[in-house]
């Protein structure tokens, strides 16, 4: 895709970022009623490994995703 945007006069200057998104699951317990979060991650793909993976300000929080607990009655 780089190759591609270099090659377009009218890309000039112009620069390909992936972005990357995740999530991981994490138990609330106090005053929830141990709810499952499964909080959702978002940080630019053109971030040293290093840099991410220690959360310098390069992992931005989206939101929370709520999974509530129930039972199922099957």
């Amino acid at each position: 895709m780089e190759d591609i945007i270099a090659e377009d006069d009218q890309t000039h200057g112009s620069m390909f970022v992936p972005v990357i998104l995740g999530s991981d699951k994490t138990t609330v317990s106090v005053a929830t009623g141990n709810n499952e979060y499964y909080p959702l991650y978002a940080s630019p793909g053109n971030v040293h490994h290093n840099v991410r993976w220690a959360h310098h300000n390069a992992v931005s929080l989206i939101g929370f995703l709520a999974i509530p607990k129930s039972e199922c009655l099957f």
